[in-house]
């Protein structure tokens, strides 16, 4: 038992890491393309995505913490 929640804590600290990497990188990640006008709310969206992969991350070390007690 103690094996899988440390499995899954290190999991949830390696998408937070994934969701700080890419709200950080979010205006290299999204693409220019000539006549493009819609590339600031893809940035945006990216940075969204990369958010929700961060609460994902605590969510899933944190409850994975408190089962173990």
């Amino acid at each position: 038992m103690v094996i899988s929640v440390i499995v899954q804590v290190g999991l949830g600290l390696i998408v937070f890491a994934v969701g700080w990497w890419g709200r950080h990188n979010a205006e290299v990640l999204v693409p220019v393309r000539p006549f493009d006008d819609n590339r600031e709310r893809r940035v945006r969206v990216a940075r969204r995505g990369a958010v929700a992969c961060q609460v994902v991350g605590v969510l899933l070390a944190l409850t994975n913490l408190l089962l173990l007690f």
